[in-house]
């Protein structure tokens, strides 16, 4: 291509790529170019032998800073040319789309790849980490605003009000990144976990928001989704789907037949227990596949161990053989049995038998019944101890007991809360529930997020709530999403504030949190008329993607989402 150019600025381009390349191909990278070169040919390599999503860079300013710099000191290097490098590798990233079948899609809505970046943080002596690469990468993000790599970045009680106050000003930008991971609930949940402390206070993000060591894990983080919710209508209906009739369990009784609220916890907790059991016979299976069908040699060659002990990496060989499994969604489980506790077994306001009919007519004839639901009972991410408390008590119960297996790889199960786009299909699945929502609407978008629209005491009970659910039960990785309108970020006044509610998210120890920053306006223009919005992007769940590309269905429910003006 050089041969062909006679520009002089493309040639001499196009000269070091090929220079790049060559020397990348006798040795190590010397250069910052040749280190962000030898990047791409990491991701392509991995791409080639897995088509996989979630491959990611991980902490790219930890890995990165000492080419910078050195090419900074030898004037090899100038700070804009390295952002051109950098913002080159996000387009780069941009250009992998990972196919998936019509299903997978529902479930993966927006394609997400997931090359997830980590910046900031702090290092093994719990030192602020941030660099300069660290503020190339929020400008890299800010004037390109694409949905890949999915820029993250790592806070803690020493993050310094500059990266801080970058980060947040990249987020008013609207794109939905950077996503903002909390130490100080993280690093202690995966030393707990048998994490090593150094690893622990190395972790990156894979994918969307999954957890992870660096180099040395397969964390197999999206084993599997368990829908919570379907066990419940099964408890309340007798084994029985309400969406089909068909018998899909043992049949233990009903809501009729519980004389107590704890009769109905009972019956629960047995549904939960026998669905766990299959759901890990399963995962078994899927393991098996992998190791006869799928090994990853490249993959093992790039992963802790797995050459020095000579065992392929989907066998066993790394460091950390982690599965993490999601529970699918606390807060409408919490939300429905609050309403069955209150409604019918403590004010017996409506009967269990009504109660049961109304939920099997999808609400046809019982309207007031299900306005009463909707309203006069509170909501989990309202700060209502007696309704965050349910939330808690069957993710912990949840967590606990998956956390008896071992998997196949000889690792542990754990788990995390967050859907990618699973709320909507999953939604599709389970019939009207107690707490007023309607068969096959979506659940909660984001694991430990509210369902849209009952957060109504605002942002921070938002935050109070969701602190409740223990660092524990998100080691595979937790998610909180929330709306905030543009004209927030308008005044330094508004940044201010924002710097100050992530420091409480800080101190409150909740472990994710991520932002849509749009009008509701706007994302109605844009379902009427999409090619005139082709390049608004939206935070799904733990990734961004292009508004007009989700299923109408995605995209009403994040339109559905409460949008805050303040905190």
């Amino acid at each position: 291509m050089s041969a062909e150019t006679s520009e002089p600025t493309g040639k001499f381009e196009l000269d070091k790529i090929a220079e790049n390349c060559s020397a990348l191909a006798e040795r190590p990278p010397k250069t910052f170019w040749e280190a962000v070169q030898a990047i791409w040919f990491l991701f392509v390599v991995l791409q080639m032998e897995s088509n996989a999503s979630s491959f990611s860079p991980g902490r790219m300013d930890e890995f990165l800073i000492d080419f910078y710099r050195r090419d900074i000191e030898n004037k090899t290097l100038t700070q804009e040319t390295a952002l051109e490098i950098l913002e080159c590798l996000w387009l780069k990233f941009n250009q992998i789309v990972y196919m998936r079948n019509r299903n997978s899609a529902k479930f993966f809505a927006g394609f997400p790849i997931g090359f997830n970046i980590a910046i900031g943080g702090q290092d093994s002596e719990g030192n602020d980490y941030a660099n300069e690469i660290s503020f190339l990468c929020l400008k890299a993000q800010e004037h390109l605003l694409l949905p890949q790599p999915n820029l993250s970045v790592r806070l803690h009680e020493k993050t310094g009000d500059k990266l801080l106050k970058e980060a947040i000003k990249v987020v008013a930008k609207g794109s939905g990144m950077p996503q903002f991971f909390n130490d100080k609930a993280i690093i202690p949940a995966l030393e707990e976990l048998g994490i090593e402390t150094h690893d622990a206070h190395d972790y990156a993000i894979v994918g969307c928001v999954e957890l992870t060591t660096q180099g040395n894990n397969l964390g197999w983080s999206d084993a599997a989704m368990f829908n919570l919710n379907k066990a419940l209508e099964l408890a309340l209906n007798g084994g029985k789907c309400l969406l089909t009739g068909k018998q899909l369990a043992p049949n233990y009784g009903d809501l009729t037949t519980y004389e107590k609220y704890s009769d109905l916890e009972k019956v629960l907790r047995r549904y939960i227990d026998e669905f766990m059991d299959k759901m890990i016979r399963a995962c078994e299976e899927v393991e098996k596949a992998h190791i006869d069908l799928l090994p990853t040699p490249f993959l093992s060659a790039v992963i802790d161990n797995c050459m020095e002990n000579g065992i392929d990496v989907t066998t066993g060989g790394a460091k950390y053989n982690l599965s993490g499994v999601q529970m699918i969604q606390v807060a409408n489980l919490a939300d429905s049995l609050a309403a069955i506790r209150q409604m019918v077994y403590d004010e017996k306001i409506v009967s269990r038998a009504e109660l049961l009919d109304a939920l099997r007519k999808n609400f046809e004839g019982y309207e007031i019944l299900r306005a009463r639901l909707l309203n006069k009972v509170p909501k989990y991410g309202n700060d209502v101890e007696w309704v965050d408390a349910i939330g808690v008590k069957w993710a912990r119960y949840f967590c606990e007991r998956i956390g008896t297996y071992t998997n196949y790889r000889g690792g542990r199960y754990h788990t995390g809360m967050y859907t990618v786009s699973a709320h909507v299909p999953m939604g599709e699945n389970v019939g009207a529930s107690p707490d007023g929502r309607l068969a096959g609407q979506p659940l909660a978008d984001g694991g430990m997020s509210p369902v849209y629209g009952r957060d109504v005491t605002g942002p921070t009970a938002v935050l109070k709530s969701v602190s409740k659910l223990d660092k524990e039960l998100t080691t595979n990785g937790g998610l909180l999403n929330m709306k905030f309108l543009p004209e927030f970020f308008k005044t330094e006044t508004g940044i201010d504030k924002f710097a100050r509610f992530l420091r409480t998210f800080v101190d409150l120890e909740i472990p994710h949190i991520q932002f849509n920053v749009v009008r509701k306006e706007n994302l109605l223009a844009a379902k009427v008329h999409p090619e005139e919005y082709r390049s608004l992007t939206v935070r799904v769940a733990g990734y961004t993607a292009y508004f007009t590309e989700l299923a109408e269905e995605l995209q009403d429910e994040i339109i559905a989402r409460t949008a805050y003006d303040d905190i």
